[in-house]
């Protein structure tokens, strides 16, 4: 795949491999990050543009505004949701909408997708980043559910899909980042009080099994619910995505919460972990489907496949 023409910052002579960054925050990002990491970029010799999603959901028009415009480096500041939003205006379920779109994480230790990518934290060191050259070529996760109408919904992520327990970890999670371990207890909790268990059926590319599922993550990154490792051998280019079935109650998620910080809980008797490529549920009983952190409307069935290599992330 070949990269844009590199550009210059007019008036700075940076050369910029994919034009200026173009910074989307979430309304949290607004209050400190975006102006730091502007104030970062700056002195670095580039001015970029910035705006802010009121309420979040506005990102993804955003980030197509920015994109008809010409911009091709678009820059997700805040939660994971914030970047599920641009990374819908930049790829659909059938593949990329900007071919030569990269999409920049700047979760500054807020997002879950940035954190399998290794991506720093501190606003100075980001900047530098951002005006390198090197991408990574990584898949994207392609989902099909039933909506509250019955009529099957399409919707794809970059990080996870998840049902049950960590589904209404994840979707709570951005809401409370700021507040750090208590804001991760407070979600975790919360999570366990919309949460049940229930009959389900899972097929994969080689096996098919049924159990009582408390939870279900399938992902192609290695963090989800608040930066917890909790699917250590997902690749984001490998073209499978990475299952961990929860089996049992919720709660009994909930006590290996450390382990799960740490990527240590598997293998375990009640945690089943599958690679595949397409992935399929359903369950007796409506679960939570939360995609990136954004809670879809309505739950299983649910199928699971892979675009392979359609997103272009700053590395």
């Amino acid at each position: 795949m070949t990269s844009p023409m590199p550009t210059t910052d007019r008036g700075r002579g940076v050369l910029l491999p994919y034009g200026p960054p173009y910074l989307i925050g979430d309304p949290a990002a607004a209050r400190r990050d975006l102006t730091e990491l502007r104030r970062a970029l700056a002195r670095s010799g580039v001015v970029a543009e910035a705006a802010v999603a009121r309420p979040v959901e506005r990102a993804g028009a955003i980030a197509a505004g920015a994109l008809e415009r010409g911009h091709r480096l678009l820059v997700a500041v805040g939660s994971d949701l914030v970047a599920h939003a641009v990374l819908r205006a930049m790829v659909g379920p059938t593949g990329p909408r900007w071919p030569d779109a990269v999409l920049g994480l700047a979760g500054l230790g807020r997002q879950d997708l940035a954190a399998t990518f290794g991506l720093p934290a501190d606003p100075e060191r980001l900047a530098r980043h951002l005006l390198g050259p090197k991408l990574f070529l990584a898949d994207v996760g392609r989902a099909h559910w039933r909506g509250p109408d019955g009529a099957e919904r399409v919707g794809v992520f970059a990080n996870c899909a998840e049902l049950g327990y960590p589904a209404e970890v994840s979707s709570r999670a951005p809401g409370v980042a700021r507040a750090g371990r208590v804001g991760r207890l407070a979600a975790a909790l919360g999570g366990l009080r919309a949460s049940r268990s229930t009959p389900a059926r899972l097929e994969l590319d080689h096996a098919a099994v049924e159990l009582r599922l408390a939870g279900l993550v399938v992902a192609n990154g290695q963090f989800s619910m608040g930066r917890m490792k909790v699917a250590p051998r997902a690749l984001p280019d490998d073209g499978r995505m990475s299952v961990i079935a929860f089996q049992g109650e919720p709660l009994g998620i909930y006590a290996r919460s450390k382990n799960l910080y740490y990527g240590d809980h598997v293998p375990h008797p009640t945690i089943r972990e599958y690679q595949s490529r397409r992935v399929s549920v359903d369950t007796a009983e409506l679960l939570t489907l939360a995609l990136d952190g954004w809670r879809a409307a309505g739950g299983p069935p649910v199928t699971v496949d892979v675009l392979e290599g359609v997103l272009r992330v700053k590395v």
